[in-house]
């Protein structure tokens, strides 16, 4: 069993396992006809064991691969030798995908044929998004609903950056699916389908690669952004037309962004969230920041556990605004302080924003895992 939270009124409240079509119980205006609905993109949730095991066979390689290329004593034949066993690696990756479409080959066709009729401007997007989960009635998630924050983000129409915790990339794909589901559940309920933000996710281009151009074409459709998963400042120049292109959707409230910041230092086991999380998004938000007053995050905490058709767990964050005053950034603790992150022109600035996120993220990951 896992271990609940409740209160004495018996509301909702974090430990409560939630079934991935309970969107429901949100505290929203009304409930629409998308909670009787389901989308054939359900089938990414019905994995076979056999796409799991390669699926990890594969991570296992790649992350070993990594560590050994991070080494300074590389000699020409080692970087060969690991240069084809990465390209193997993804080889596995990509007949994982094959089972899973071969497994699901009806609803994998079908979502082909609705994403591709579908723009992402139309309502129909958003309401497709907010059925996801409504068939796959045996699995369930932990998430902070209680908290009516989802809620107010989908009220307030505003752009946000999600940051989330990158400890599991077998398992991270699906969770930020479900909580978008429910994000673009609320934006229905409170009508605002039209002109909501649209989901944006920045994954390593990799991702893109191990799959048939079908597969891909269902991917960029759904809002799956590829950059260079290292954003470090020597790498930052690889990404400049994708993330360009991000920033100025986010500016005009065109899309939410979502964010795992450790990219490839994921894999470093041994070191602390603090340590892998990566400069780029600092830079992001500075440039957001030179061209709007203010920038909305939220930081998703991500964390697992073996119980039976879990899902995982997901806990929201309390909204982090920055806001830029005649070119300081402050960051408004609460209705009364606000605390200076320094001139965003100092070199200092990027290490301030880290620091904070950081922090704030790591706070949310901590919260998120549930006692089994």
């Amino acid at each position: 069993m896992l271990n609940r939270i409740s209160d004495k009124n018996n509301n909702i409240s974090f430990g409560i396992r939630i079934k991935l079509s309970d969107k429901g119980l949100l505290n929203l205006p009304q409930k629409t006809d998308i909670l009787y609905s389901s989308s054939p993109l359900d089938f990414f949730y019905k994995e076979p064991k056999s796409k799991k095991k390669l699926d990890a066979f594969s991570i296992k390689i790649k992350d070993r691969i990594r560590k050994e290329q991070a080494k300074p004593d590389n000699s020409n034949l080692k970087k060969k030798v690991l240069r084809k066993s990465f390209n193997a690696a993804n080889k596995l990756r990509a007949i994982a995908s094959k089972i899973l479409v071969f497994e699901n080959i009806r609803s994998f066709y079908n979502s082909f044929r609705l994403i591709r009729k579908m723009t992402p401007a139309s309502p129909q997007y958003i309401e497709e998004w907010a059925k996801i989960g409504n068939s796959v009635q045996d699995k369930f998630i932990d998430m902070n609903i209680e908290s009516g924050r989802i809620e107010k983000i989908a009220k307030s129409g505003q752009a946000h950056i999600f940051l989330m915790n990158h400890d599991n990339p077998e398992r991270d794909k699906f969770i930020y699916p479900i909580f978008n589901s429910f994000l673009n559940y609320a934006y229905t309920a409170f009508g605002k389908q039209n002109n909501c933000p649209r989901p944006n996710i920045v994954v390593s281009k990799n991702v893109l690669k191990l799959v048939n151009k079908k597969y891909r074409n269902i991917y960029l459709k759904m809002g799956l952004i590829p950059v260079d998963a290292d954003m470090t400042s020597k790498n930052v120049d690889k990404n400049v037309v994708p993330v360009k292109y991000l920033i100025a959707k986010f500016i005009d409230h065109k899309c939410n962004l979502f964010i795992f910041p450790e990219g490839n230092n994921s894999i470093y086991k041994n070191k602390t969230l603090k340590e892998k999380f990566q400069p780029g998004i600092a830079k992001i938000i500075k440039n957001i920041l030179n061209n709007k007053d203010s920038i909305r995050i939220v930081p998703l905490g991500l964390s697992y556990n073996d119980v039976k058709n879990s899902m995982g767990s997901i806990y929201i964050g309390d909204t982090i605004v920055l806001k830029n005053v005649d070119n300081e950034i402050f960051y408004t603790k609460d209705a009364k302080e606000k605390i200076s992150l320094g001139n965003i022109n100092n070199r200092t600035i990027t290490a301030n924003i880290v620091k904070l996120l950081s922090s704030k993220l790591e706070d949310s990951v901590i919260s998120s895992k549930i006692n089994v």
